[in-house]
């Protein structure tokens, strides 16, 4: 769960209601001034909030909000930390490279049916013609299981 509320180069804002908590809140507060290119640091312990102000012609963006990220994490609950890691442990680079090559392969087969499927349709072939494009949508169907997770977003 991300608990970073808002991130511009400079400055990132963290909310949860977690932090409402003194002990917690002191703790953050301890942790993220240790962070390497950090500057000053705001916190509102009603809103259970902090304001991050860092150097980011030191600190690149993306860096310091995954050191926040993981400084929050481990401040708020070390057991989910430990979880998300076994999760990530879980989710291999190959599936991701099979499900890659397997869209690629779809696309090319897409693109080939697509094709033979019109000259077909030209040719006045109407069986050869709906062969080919069942086969256009059994790849398409691939195509979108693989990116399932982007399409209704």
């Amino acid at each position: 769960m991300n608990r970073i509320a808002s991130a511009v180069p400079g400055r990132i804002r963290i909310r949860d209601s977690r932090l409402r908590d003194s002990a917690r809140h002191a703790a953050l507060g301890a942790t993220l001034a240790a962070l390497d290119g950090a500057g000053q640091i705001e916190g509102n312990l009603l809103t259970g909030s902090f304001l991050l102000r860092y150097d980011a012609a030191r600190v690149a963006p993306a860096v310091m909000e995954a050191r926040v990220a993981a400084a929050v994490a481990t401040a708020l609950d070390p057991q989910q930390v430990a979880a998300q890691d076994a999760a990530l442990a879980r989710r291999t680079p190959r599936r991701w490279q099979r499900d890659r090559r397997l869209n690629t392969w779809a696309k090319y087969g897409m693109l080939g049916s697509l094709g033979i499927s019109l000259a077909l349709a030209a040719a006045g072939s109407k069986k050869a013609h709906a062969a080919t494009g069942g086969l256009f949508l059994g790849l398409l169907g691939i195509h979108m299981a693989v990116h399932r997770r982007h399409l209704f977003k």
